[in-house]
């Protein structure tokens, strides 16, 4: 009884004896209706690829029931179809991975165009076939007419403007001056709105009144009419020098920019000192350029021969003399009788010394220094003498027998 209610079971019993269960079900693909509980082992079924997809190359729809219960099928053997790339003019699109059944794309524009309608898209099924669901489209970008100006109008005839499309304005006459870029571009904001580059140009009469630098000329920019940016170059008079812009320009409110520059006279510093001569009068602790200053020699000193003694403020701020304009005066070399004379030299401040010969005493200073005397120079001393020893001897005996004498007496 226990063997004929198992068979009985067995025969019942999804899969026994190998059968295997309902087939598979797929996103790509369904199988063929209708479905029953169980299929025989070896049973083959063909299935369908769904709406939105195909049959992948070299693959096979078939479907199989093993021995082992399980049905054996090819991977992927339907895949998504693909959507036509999107002819999108004056832009383009971008995508992830492909342009099958559910990929999605993004669209973008060319410089000069802005995206209408919505910027991305889905492959999507349209009956048994795919699409894109939505397909934007590329407007070129356009800028309002150009602004009017007073006295002046744009070179145009167009109407329209759109994105890189240029303006160049003029003035009605030549009495006004064209202030500002005479040209402006129609371009875009970050929102992609059509802009001009920049503001329109104005257009005015300007003119500069006439520079004159004191102490200075003009090296370009003459005649006596300045109008917008004119432009004026100076240098200044020797002796001076340029504080400020060499080149100045007219501008739109009529003024000269940079401001005008100065020729500032150039100064040299305070007078030199020489150990041998002086100023013969007072100056200041500047002297303008060019200036002459006369020294006399001091005391004891001499005007030199072929040497000036003017000294003269230099272009370069520097004083220029001739050197050793004056020089020492000379004593009269000193004589001693049976002496000598020791000396390098008799210019003035110069100390001589003497001596004596073997013999003889020295009698008076034994130096003396050439010094000033009147307009000239001396020395500062009478010249000492040597006195033989004979003489002193006599000279020394003479009080003795002078003493002898009154004692006698």
């Amino acid at each position: 009884m226990a063997v004929r209610w198992l068979c009985a079971m067995l025969l019942v019993l999804p899969g026994a004896w190998g059968d295997c269960e309902q087939p598979p079900r797929f996103v790509f693909a369904e199988p063929p209706p209708p479905l029953q509980e169980s299929y025989a082992v070896g049973t083959t079924l063909r299935y369908t690829c769904r709406p939105g997809y195909t049959v992948a190359g070299g693959k096979s729809l078939l479907v199989t029931c093993l021995p082992n219960s399980t049905w054996m099928a090819t991977p992927d053997f339907c895949i998504g179809k693909s959507c036509s790339p999107p002819d999108i003019m004056n832009g383009n699109f971008n995508y992830m991975t492909n342009l099958q059944f559910g990929a999605t794309i993004t669209y973008s524009c060319n410089m000069g165009y802005r995206l209408v309608g919505k910027p991305s898209a889905q492959c999507v099924l349209k009956g048994n076939e795919v699409s894109w669901d939505h397909v934007p489209y590329c407007a070129r970008i356009s800028c309002l007419p150009p602004p009017v100006i007073e006295n002046g109008q744009p070179i145009s005839e167009d109407r329209d403007f759109t994105f890189g499309m240029a303006v160049t304005y003029k003035c009605n006459n030549n009495s006004f001056s064209l202030i500002g870029d005479a040209t402006i571009h129609c371009t875009a904001n970050d929102n992609l709105q059509g802009i001009w580059s920049g503001p329109a140009p104005e257009c005015k009469v300007v003119a500069c009144k006439n520079p004159e630098v004191e102490n200075g000329r003009r090296l370009s920019g003459f005649g006596t009419a300045h109008t917008y940016k004119n432009t004026v170059t100076f240098e200044c008079n020797p002796g001076h020098l340029l504080n400020g812009s060499s080149v100045v320009t007219c501008e739109a409110d009529s003024t000269w920019k940079p401001p005008l520059p100065t020729c500032d006279p150039l100064h040299c510093g305070p007078a030199p000192h020489f150990l041998f001569a002086e100023l013969t009068t007072a100056v200041g602790d500047r002297s303008p350029i060019g200036t002459k200053l006369r020294y006399q020699c001091k005391p004891g000193y001499t005007a030199a021969s072929g040497k000036s003694s003017l000294v003269t403020c230099l272009s370069d701020t520097t004083w220029s003399a001739d050197p050793d304009f004056c020089i020492r005066q000379q004593c009269t070399p000193p004589t001693i009788e049976n002496g000598d004379v020791i000396a390098n030299g008799f210019l003035f401040e110069s100390v001589v010394t003497f001596t004596c010969h073997p013999g003889y005493e020295l009698k008076g200073s034994p130096s003396a220094k050439c010094v000033v005397s009147g307009n000239g120079v001396d020395w500062d001393t009478a010249s000492p003498y040597c006195e033989s020893g004979a003489n002193m001897i006599i000279v020394g005996i003479f009080p003795l027998l002078l003493a002898i004498l009154i004692m006698n007496v």
